[in-house]
């Protein structure tokens, strides 16, 4: 941070504010722990995007700045900054609304994980889940016409060609089962490999093995046939997540270690295997990997700063697809657009989404941004009240470790696709089906045993 601050002061004109910039960061350190808690040892979800939003937009948005020398610099970075105030406020609105103190979280990670039940009805909820997840991966296998994987393992060094194929593989897949199977790559596999590995650590039986290495290994190969590297990789970080929960907030450094290879060994591997041949070194990779993660979405940010209103008049909610499907009104799919707007003549079915703070621009404006700031923080904060106050059970504990993706999620897309295609809703969905399915299999099995004992 220190280098980076140095950096800046001599490429930002004025200095002052970034000078601005650091004392709004610092206060809003000081709001958040307050108000959420900030501590490697229990991660909340308003933590977490706390310190993804710090990293992947406050940061790199002032190398942005510096980079451009535009008049919309600074809107731009009054938004980026605003956030920092105005999410902490709606963090501590849900406090007060619910009453939630940091000993309620600190209370979840020091309690023991609860066994629940063990009986036949829990594996047959999650064995009925697993049936639906195959035969949706099936049904996919059977409706793309083309499989990047196995063309990148067979043919390395064709980057040009993979990109191609991976849109007509997924994006421009015409099928009405699509929503489904993008859904079951980025949310339900990551959720369903976490839920069986927590059945198996808590009983230790032979299934909860056998379920768990078939859910991982058929849904590892589903979320990479596309060769896109975020579905893999969160899967991966899911796991993680889900084992630091379970250990009660313990980090051991073989696990960081192992986690982090784990999440960025698919990104690499489809890399390096694409750009075989053509004289990329591995620095070039890391650096790569480095400018997708950490500047990319900042500079994204930027130019929907540039485009609307200039460009674009403001969309006043037309980015908002669900709602616009509920109320008949046109969508205007706005990270299309700035994809074109970056990069003319780019792919046609390219895209350029940004973080939440562009969708909130691009509809409602500054107002959209200051009342979207709160509305996020109470989203974030919200969702550790209800996280914290469940049993800590299993399924609450594969919850809570997509949860803390979802909130760092927030930082790279619309508000609302965090809900839904983001698998805020999803996931919570997943959990009443679980616990339906344990419910309609344990009243159908003890209903025999009833009947029996009135005759």
């Amino acid at each position: 941070m220190l280098v980076a601050a140095v950096v800046l002061v001599a490429r930002l004109s004025p200095a002052p504010v970034l000078v601005a910039g650091v004392v709004v960061v610092i206060g809003s350190a000081f709001l958040v722990h307050h108000v959420a808690g900030l501590d490697p040892r229990r991660l909340t979800t308003s933590g977490v995007w706390y310190v993804s939003y710090i990293v992947g937009t406050v940061v790199p948005a002032f190398f942005v700045a510096a980079d451009k020398h535009t008049r919309y610099v600074g809107p731009y970075l009054f938004a980026v900054l605003s956030a920092l105030i105005t999410l902490p406020a709606g963090m501590a609105l849900v406090n007060v609304a619910t009453r939630l103190s940091k000993r309620e979280v600190q209370a979840f990670f020091a309690a023991p994980v609860d066994p629940g039940e063990r009986g036949p009805q829990v594996v047959g909820a999650f064995g009925l889940i697993l049936a639906v997840c195959l035969a949706l991966s099936a049904g996919y296998l059977i409706e793309t016409p083309v499989v990047p994987l196995l063309y990148l393992i067979r043919s390395p060094g064709g980057a040009a060609e993979l990109v191609l194929l991976r849109e007509e593989s997924f994006k421009l897949l015409d099928s009405p089962f699509l929503y489904a199977y993008d859904v079951l790559r980025r949310v339900i596999y990551p959720f369903v490999i976490a839920v069986a590995l927590g059945h198996w650590l808590v009983t230790r039986r032979r299934i909860w093995l056998v379920l768990f290495a078939v859910t991982a290994v058929v849904g590892l190969v589903y979320a990479a046939l596309t060769i896109a590297k975020m579905p893999v990789a969160v899967i991966a970080l899911v796991a993680v997540l889900f084992l630091y929960l379970y250990s009660g907030g313990r980090v051991r450094a073989r696990t960081v270690f192992f986690g982090i290879a784990g999440v960025f060994l698919f990104p690499v591997f489809v890399l390096a295997q694409s750009l075989s041949g053509l004289g990329v070194s591995p620095w070039l990779i890391a650096r790569g990997i480095l400018h997708r993660l950490f500047y990319l979405p900042a500079e994204i940010l930027y130019y929907y700063f540039e485009v609307v209103p200039d460009v674009l008049p403001y969309l006043h909610g037309r980015t908002i697809g669900r709602l616009n499907w509920v109320l008949g009104d046109p969508e205007f799919d706005i990270a299309a657009y700035v994809f074109q707007y970056m990069f003319p003549g780019g792919l046609e079915s390219g895209s350029a989404p940004a973080p939440f703070l562009g969708y909130l621009h691009a509809d409602f404006g500054v107002v959209g941004v200051l009342a979207g700031g709160v509305l996020v923080g109470m989203l974030t904060q919200g969702l550790q009240v209800v996280l914290t106050r469940r049993p800590k059970t299993v399924v609450t504990l594969a919850a809570y470790a997509y949860m803390l993706w979802a909130a760092w999620r927030i930082n790279t897309g619309s508000i609302t696709q965090a809900l839904l295609s983001g698998g805020i809703v999803v996931i919570f969905a997943m959990m009443g089906l679980i616990r339906l399915l344990q419910e309609i299999l344990r009243v159908s099995t003890s209903r025999p045993a009833r009947w029996l004992a009135e005759e």
